[in-house]
């Protein structure tokens, strides 16, 4: 079983490889460190932060914000469309999962942050 990590890619923005590399060294699973919607803006040149290593509110909105709007949606096409509820019971609904999910998910990279001692992205990025 091969268990290297593959090689960070030299257009990836230079904080970004210096967090990258950092996160190697500490253990942390490219699948948490590099999400693939994160490597396509590192592959466009955006010096996004790796989610593990934002703050709180941050991950809250981002990844809220991604799973309301898609869930929502696939709700919608599903079976609000057909159900007779109104446009602000689904807005409603898709912003309070968003809101959950983004909080749960807040909350694992805080403490997988924390659990490995990694620093925030401000401390890399400096």
């Amino acid at each position: 079983m091969n268990t290297s990590t593959p090689p960070i890619p030299e257009r990836y923005p230079p904080q970004v490889r210096r967090a990258l590399q950092q996160l190697d060294a500490a253990g942390v699973k490219r699948s948490m460190s590099a999400p693939p919607l994160y490597r396509l803006f590192w592959r466009l040149g955006w010096g996004v932060a790796p989610p593990i290593l934002t703050g709180f509110a941050t991950n809250v909105l981002t990844t809220g914000a991604w799973f309301g709007i898609g869930w929502g949606t696939v709700m919608w096409l599903m079976l609000w469309r057909s159900s007779g509820m109104t446009g602000l019971g689904m807005v409603t609904t898709a912003v309070l999962a968003g809101l959950a999910f983004g909080v749960l998910m807040a909350v694992m990279l805080r403490y997988q942050r924390q659990r490995l001692g990694l620093p925030l992205w401000k401390d890399i990025a400096a």
